[in-house]
């Protein structure tokens, strides 16, 4: 791999700089200067972990058995999540996702780093996004949060067909657009727990659709790792 140059690295550094002092780093909640994301805004953040959540699929659910918003999953053994889809956590995500703010990538992926003490596995595998989106939006957002978390990452996992936005559909509208969607290309998975990250969870469409891939090529065990987890009921909120 070439090293950059001592001066081209220099200048880097001070374009870097320069647009820094131009367009300075604001909080994605309340829009304080030179963070993304501040203390207080931090506090208010809903953790998705612990009691009053579903113990499946991480959505806030007070009773003891699983919520109905993860009884659909076919694939999907489990998902994970840091925070509930709300207030600064989705805003901080929205921020990545549709502003192209990649370093909120890295304060999402170091909120999730503590997931992996919640069930162990072997591989984290972002969930993709087509060619044609990722030209578009010039990253894959999942995969930036990857391996922001530290943890092993695999980029095995295809998104073959150019699928519409999941944004706007209903549950089963999400299903059918998903469908077939997804390839494998890598070594057999046989036995392993895989991980697929995501930004956020709504319904769990696209993440179970990755976890039918992936058992087709030998996981044991395919959990869903999210820096959000949206708590819907009925049809879900367009812009999650």
């Amino acid at each position: 791999m070439r090293t950059q140059t001592a001066p081209l690295a220099r200048f880097k550094a001070l374009a870097g700089g320069a647009l820094d002092l131009l367009y300075p780093q604001r909080c994605a909640g309340c829009g304080a200067f030179r963070t993304l994301l501040c203390a207080r805004c931090a506090a208010k953040m809903t953790s998705a972990k612990g009691e009053g959540r579903c113990k499946n699929c991480a959505a806030a659910w007070p009773a003891a058995d699983y919520c109905p918003r993860c009884l659909h999953w076919s694939s999907i053994d489990r998902c994970l999540a840091a925070y509930e889809m709300t207030g600064p956590a989705r805003d901080l995500t929205h921020l990545l996702k549709f502003g192209g703010v990649r370093a909120a990538a890295g304060i999402m992926g170091a909120a999730m780093a503590d997931l992996r003490k919640v069930e162990a596995f072997d591989i984290a595998i972002p969930a993709p996004i087509h060619a044609r989106r990722r030209r578009k939006r010039g990253f894959n957002q999942a995969e930036l949060i990857a391996r922001a978390t530290g943890w092993p990452v695999g980029l095995n996992l295809l998104k073959v067909s150019h699928t519409r936005p999941q944004v706007g559909l209903g549950l089963k509208e999400r299903i059918a657009n998903v469908r077939d969607a997804f390839g494998y290309d890598g070594p057999p998975l046989t036995g392993q727990t895989v991980a697929v990250i995501d930004d956020v969870v709504t319904t769990g469409a696209t993440v179970d659709e990755c976890a039918r891939v992936l058992k087709l090529h030998g996981a044991a065990r395919v959990i869903a790792v999210a820096f959000a987890r949206t708590s819907y009921l009925g049809n879900p909120p367009s812009d999650a």
